[in-house]
């Protein structure tokens, strides 16, 4: 047998050694589905300290998402409000909110007064807002 074939055989033999000192692993079943962060959060209603600052846009939830690209809000404490939203285009515009908010006693916040009412829940520095036409998670923005 020639050198090659014999370094041949030899690396054939070390590789199938090698594939056979690994443990074959099974995956439980409960552990092979994708989990959402998000829906792993413990979501409290909002009430009026947790939703007054600056929040942006982390994730955008159904009809919503095929409208609405982007968002940021300020919510002040006073019940005032002020926005900006990326709107589909063609081409993406941005469109400014502003108007006056309020949070009623069962976490339903209103931003404005054409505005339909929106489930407002809070978990570890994010808000979550929920309607009809789908849910946007907005995270608090820090200003240093």
């Amino acid at each position: 047998m020639s050198s090659q074939r014999l370094f041949g055989a030899l690396a054939l033999l070390l590789a199938a050694l090698s594939l056979a000192s690994c443990a074959s692993t099974v995956v439980a079943v409960q552990d092979r589905v994708v989990r959402d962060e998000l829906e792993l959060l413990a979501w409290r209603p909002a009430a009026l300290a947790d939703v007054t600052g600056h929040w942006r846009a982390r994730r955008i939830h159904g009809q919503a998402a095929a409208v609405l690209l982007d968002l940021a809000y300020w919510l002040d404490a006073d019940g005032r409000f002020s926005g900006a939203a990326l709107f589909a285009g063609p081409p993406p515009t941005y469109q400014v909110l502003s108007g006056e908010w309020t949070l009623s006693a069962d976490g339903e916040l209103q931003l404005g007064e054409d505005s339909e009412p929106a489930k407002a829940e809070v978990a570890e520095g994010l808000l979550r807002l929920s309607g009809t036409d789908g849910s946007l998670v907005l995270e608090r923005a820090e200003i240093e």
